[in-house]
């Protein structure tokens, strides 16, 4: 699997910093300040309601276009959104990299697909970790960027945790493994209580590697709320590993508050959903692909309609294919080819809803 290559974070200056990191390998002398990246595909969300073609009149950043971290200023973007369309961005979030280490643009807009996201209260206690536990998950997230430097981010989820193929990183996985697996009620009890959002980002991480139980998926499922993006992200990046390996489709995750973060304004929200509904869609139950079909077809056709790298944007063709009927077979072949019209168009079928503007075929 390798669904974690993309790193996106919500901060523009530390994504760009992060991507020019994970560029070093293929260019070694550049000063990382000010080298030039170029922008390989800008992509939109949350836009129902408006008018695409008048942002994009006015954006200040074009395909083709070359940013350094040194001189990069979301304040452009955030001008030009709001002149075009009376209010600013929800997320502007730069991600690296597509196979030519050109990076994707992700912007969202303040339509009717974009809703305010219903998070917990933030908790207040003073749990928190040993060092141990906050070392691994630090020495985790440094080695991930490393092992994207290095095109070596797959991973093996067959397990039920994710073990990287970067041997260094595969290391730091086994140790989680190692440390988590008798903590699974400390875990629990730092993701839902702590006051410090890195105690509960690296609780969500590690409650991932425990032996595989309801308790462990409700715990994280219950994260997905959390007010912290960053807790968010591992915990529906955890429950996507555990609900993908052999026999995780017998967890039971509630499938609303994912249908949440599809229309979150954050980026990091819509990615991760995708792929734990990829996951929890691969027995076709008709409940949930009938749920999808009528409170999540906005969002979905945003994220299938995303360029530049289909690592993005498939998660959400396969959760469309299977609301469309698409046999497996056949939408693997319609994949291969990029044909996402008519993926988006045997889904838009199923439904008596016409969508962004879509007509039904």
């Amino acid at each position: 699997m390798n669904w974690r290559r993309g790193v996106g974070f919500a901060a523009i200056h530390f994504v760009l910093a992060v991507c020019l990191f994970a560029c070093v390998a293929w260019s070694q002398a550049a000063d990382m300040d000010h080298h030039a990246f170029q922008i390989g595909a800008i992509n939109y969300f949350g836009y129902e309601g408006l008018s695409l073609e008048n942002v994009r009149s006015v954006l200040p950043l074009h395909i083709g276009d070359t940013l350094t971290y040194a001189t990069f200023s979301r304040k452009p973007i955030n001008d030009a959104v709001l002149s075009a369309v009376g209010k600013g961005p929800t997320d502007v979030n730069v991600v690296c990299c597509d196979d030519s280490h050109r990076l994707l643009v992700f912007i969202g807009l303040p339509g009717s697909t974009s809703r305010p996201f219903p998070t917990s209260a933030a908790p207040s206690s003073a749990a928190n970790l040993d060092d141990m536990g906050l070392h691994l998950y630090e020495q985790e997230m440094s080695l991930l960027e490393e092992a994207v430097a290095r095109g070596s981010a797959g991973e093996d989820d067959s397990r039920g945790y994710a073990i990287s193929n970067d041997p260094s990183l595969k290391a730091v996985n086994l140790a989680m493994r190692a440390y988590a697996v008798e903590r699974e009620s400390e875990l629990r009890k730092v993701l839902e209580t702590a006051k410090d959002p890195t105690q509960r980002r690296a609780a969500a991480a590690l409650l991932g590697y425990v032996r595989r139980s309801q308790t462990q998926a409700d715990a994280l499922a219950k994260a997905m709320s959390d007010p912290d993006e960053e807790v968010r992200n591992n915990a529906v990046r955890a429950l996507s590993v555990l609900s993908g390996a052999p026999g995780g489709g017998q967890m039971q995750i509630n499938v609303q508050p994912l249908i949440n973060l599809l229309y979150s304004g954050l980026w990091t929200d819509r990615n991760k959903a995708s792929f734990l509904l990829q996951g929890m869609t691969n027995s076709r139950n008709p409940q949930v692909l009938d749920l999808l079909r009528r409170e999540a077809m906005g969002p979905l056709i945003e994220g299938a309609s995303w360029t530049g790298d289909t690592g993005h944007n498939t998660p959400f063709l396969i959760i469309l294919g299977r609301i469309g009927n698409i046999r497996d077979d056949k939408l693997n072949e319609m994949l291969k080819e990029n044909n996402s019209k008519d993926i988006i168009s045997a889904a838009l079928s199923s439904t008596d809803t016409d969508v962004l503007g879509l007509k039904r075929r």
